[in-house]
């Protein structure tokens, strides 16, 4: 199981509609997930599988996270990393999963301009502001930062609560990423072992196959934003 970072373009008028309901966001991101239909239908085999091999999995990946966000996660799932390194909890984990793909393949809504980071949102968000947490200044807000909706720390998907950016916020942010220096920066920062010290998400391999990758995702979502600003429009992001 992994972790993407998924960017949606709303207008800005509807943020007001979201902090008044923040539980209306999930509906947002769920929207533009691909079907489910196929997972929700899994062999005794595939349920096995998930069961036997998902705590050692979903353990590996907590362990590579943030710690304030990895005890969220864990809290949620009610085990601790440990726990689920040994295989403990494979039932509950198969059931939150069927729970949260059920509650996908049920909803429609209009379509928006979207963007999805896939694994490369930690990478990225480090090339750009060199640390491992977002910071104050732009570029580490650009994936990581925004307004937190709702007071609920775990949010819709368990990884932590929708966060958004208003219309003159986004213009900030794309004129900073197209500064000239931001590409060169952020490249000369890729640095596999200690993006690996510092537990950067996912893993990392020297050569230029892993960097070309993460560049490839600093442009699309330097192009988002830049897209997002010239229609005047505010981004909700989330981990999911």
């Amino acid at each position: 199981m992994s972790m993407n970072a998924m960017f949606v373009q709303v207008e800005d008028a509807e943020i007001a509609r979201f902090e008044a309901d923040p539980a209306s966001v999930e509906a947002l991101f769920v929207d533009q997930m691909p079907p489910t239909a196929g997972l929700l239908n899994m062999t005794a085999a595939m349920q096995e599988r998930l069961r036997t091999m998902g705590p050692q999995a979903i353990a590996a990946t907590f362990s590579r996270l943030p710690e304030p966000l990895r005890q969220q996660l864990e809290a949620s799932l009610g085990r601790t990393t440990a726990a689920m390194a040994k295989g403990e909890g494979g039932d509950d984990i198969l059931k939150l999963m069927q729970t949260h793909l059920a509650r996908r393949a049920g909803s429609a809504g209009e379509k928006r301009e979207v963007l999805s980071l896939e694994k490369a949102w930690h990478g990225v968000h480090y090339l750009l502001s060199g640390r491992r947490e977002p910071g104050p200044d732009l570029r580490s807000q650009a994936v990581l930062g925004g307004v937190e909706l709702g007071g609920d720390p775990e949010g819709f998907s368990g990884y932590g609560p929708a966060r958004y950016f208003h219309a003159a916020r986004v213009r900030e942010l794309s004129e900073e990423l197209r500064r000239p220096e931001v590409d060169a920066e952020a490249a000369a920062r890729f640095d596999p072992a200690k993006m690996s010290q510092l537990q950067i998400y996912p893993d990392w391999r020297a050569g230029n196959e892993d960097k070309a990758w993460l560049m490839d995702a600093f442009h699309r979502l330097r192009d988002f934003y830049s897209n997002a600003a010239t229609q005047g429009r505010a981004i909700i992001t989330s981990l999911v």
